[in-house]
């Protein structure tokens, strides 16, 4: 994905809306999609998850920004 194609997706979101990206390892990947979640804040505490959750009851919006998962 291009920037601008990154920026003409992010500017459909709202403005105060948390950024979020999949936890874990390391290694760089393309961004294959970007979509608006909810998420519970810091809820996992092991170092290998994420400290948030995606969750539909969540209080908090997010646009997560995805690369692919392989």
């Amino acid at each position: 994905m291009k920037l601008k194609e990154l920026l003409a997706l992010l500017s459909q979101f709202p403005p105060e809306a948390d950024i979020v990206v999949k936890g874990y390892e390391g290694g760089l990947d393309d961004v294959i999609d970007v979509k608006l979640v909810k998420i519970k804040r810091n809820v996992n505490s092991d170092w290998y998850y994420g400290r948030h959750e995606a969750d539909d009851d969540g209080d908090t919006l997010a646009v997560f920004i995805m690369g692919e998962n392989r």
